[in-house]
């Protein structure tokens, strides 16, 4: 985090010094009022007059100052934590997918919320708040001194007493919230797996069952989350006691002072104040100093993920495809004891169209996958233009592939947006993917035509009509590679048909063509067919 801090450098200074001018201002009070009952008592009318005048602006200023240091301290932490949630979206979306694919979206999602949120609460603002509060407690100790050095003497044992107390409370506090943050991710997770879920609860007349499933992870949290405030509500409990016992010592050792003649009743009232005044920072010094140390796996864990895009990233050459990928001899497994790929040797040549036919389960999708370089730690060679695919950029891949999914995701954003993914192409060139794809021909029928919203996953369109727009996403991009992992079977025969002859009439682009259903007279079509399994 310290890097975040530098970032924001100049805004910090700010905030500091405005947390800095507040804090001694509000020390200052009590020696205003010290001078204000020293006045009555001695029936300085003029004198007190002059003071309750004074003493007005002086609470203005205070307000004016106090309002300008919360502004800016909320401006940093919203700054820091935009920039971290930044980062660690960042380095989850630039891990490798092998890395990726190892924790579930539900635990991404919680880090980027339920995470920061304790980052922002618990780190950030009880941080800025503990500058504050010691500066205040500075600036008192001070003012006391002045005062009576008898009664700071008795506040300093009482403060050393009360700074035990996070110490030990902190320890098993950084526990217990580790614990909270991963039970959040839980939930988290068990949320979206029944809300993804509902079309199967439904059919199947499961409702009922979700939700005693949902309602046992939600009792589960929140025991988890009151273990955690029973400890912070002892720290509490214990703070409040120890500050009360202190003021009532103070206000006994000073009123014995006043019956010996040593101070004066301004001083008196004065010193009460101070005694308040220093309390109170540390009861909230001992409230916020366990609630920073409890976050530390916290952020720990925030940092691997921020840190885990750019530690990935792996340099090297650009892939080409110029005359052809070829695997050589490639095996692989995703465990020792579960072989899915052995001694596999496929070429495909620039310009030509390939099926690669095999029963599910037979490692086809795994095949795509190490072509895209989204698996690692294969047995053999895969060659890009004769270089090892493990000495390029994986990265360029996209450059070269366009892969075209069974299982279509879209998000939820216009056809038109689908199709571009927020990247620059001409009009020209989108009417043709539409065309080629067919998107064009359930277009009429939705309200705006390329502007139509699709809905979460596309949920506002039928399957055919999600994997049309996959196919656009493919045609527009014109890679020399188009991959078609099953990637017509949720249109009908006739209009899959039609789609598959137009990507072999293509000369442009090298066809690979995953399927486990050919269509016999398309496959006649192919320069060559591979078998799997």
């Amino acid at each position: 985090m310290k890097e975040y801090w530098k970032k924001n450098g100049f805004i910090l200074a700010a905030a500091l010094m405005l947390s800095v001018i507040s804090s001694t201002m509000s020390a200052g009070i009590s020696v205003l009022l010290r001078e204000i009952v020293d006045a009555a008592a001695g029936k300085q009318t003029a004198v007190f007059g002059k003071l309750c005048m004074f003493t007005v602006i002086y609470i203005l200023m205070i307000c004016a100052v106090s309002f300008f240091s919360s502004v800016t301290a909320k401006y940093l932490t919203g700054r820091i934590i935009r920039q971290y949630r930044r980062d660690v979206f960042r380095g989850i979306m630039g891990r490798r997918p092998v890395r990726y694919y190892q924790e579930h979206t539900a635990d991404y999602i919680s880090a980027l919320t339920n995470d920061m949120k304790l980052i922002e609460e618990n780190y950030i603002t009880a941080l800025l708040n503990t500058f504050e509060l010691a500066v205040m407690l500075a600036a008192t100790l001070f003012l006391l001194v002045l005062l009576s050095p008898a009664v700071t003497a008795i506040l300093l044992a009482a403060f050393v007493l009360m700074l035990l107390i996070p110490a030990v409370i902190g320890r098993f506090l950084e526990k217990r919230q580790t614990k909270v943050s991963r039970q959040m991710a839980v939930f988290t997770e068990s949320l979206k797996d029944l809300l993804s879920g509902y079309e199967v609860l439904k059919s199947y007349n499961r409702i009922e069952d979700a939700n005693e499933r949902f309602q046992m992870e939600n009792e589960t949290e929140t025991r988890v989350k009151f273990q955690a405030a029973r400890l912070f509500a002892l720290n509490e409990g214990v703070s409040d006691t120890l500050s009360a016992l202190s003021i009532s010592v103070v206000i006994f050792a000073s009123a014995w002072l006043v019956l010996t003649g040593h101070i004066s009743m301004g001083t008196l009232l004065a010193l009460v104040q101070l005694s308040g005044t220093f309390t109170a920072p540390i009861v909230l010094l001992m409230q916020n100093l366990p609630k920073i140390q409890s976050v530390r796996s916290v952020i720990a864990r925030l940092n691997g993920y921020a840190d885990s895009g750019m530690g990935e990233k792996k340099p090297g050459g650009i892939p080409t495809f110029g005359h052809a990928v070829e695997f050589r001899h490639v095996s692989f497994s995703y465990d020792e004891n579960t072989p899915v790929l052995s001694d596999i040797s496929m070429r495909f040549e620039r310009g030509k169209k390939y099926a690669v036919m095999g029963p599910s389960g037979c490692g086809k999708s795994t095949l795509l996958k190490l072509m895209t370089g989204g698996l690692e730690d294969y047995c053999g060679s895969i060659l890009y233009d004769g270089r090892e695919l493990g000495t390029l950029d994986p990265d360029r891949i996209a450059g070269i592939v366009s892969l075209i999914h069974q299982n279509v995701y879209l998000f939820n954003w216009s056809v038109r947006e689908n199709i571009l993914l927020h990247e620059e192409f001409s009009e020209q060139e989108l009417q043709e993917a539409v065309e080629k794809s067919g998107v064009s021909e359930f277009l009429d029928e939705k309200e705006n035509g390329l502007d139509y919203l699709v809905g979460e996953n596309g949920a506002l369109l039928s399957g055919g009509q999600r994997q049309r727009i996959a196919l656009a996403r493919a045609m527009i991009r014109r890679t020399p590679l188009v991959i078609l992992d099953e990637g017509t079977s949720a249109l009908d025969r006739e209009t899959a048909y039609e789609i598959e002859s137009r990507l072999l009439e293509d000369e442009k682009i090298t066809l690979i063509t995953i399927t486990h259903h050919p269509d016999e007279e398309l496959l006649t079509r192919y320069d060559q067919v591979y078998r799997m399994g």
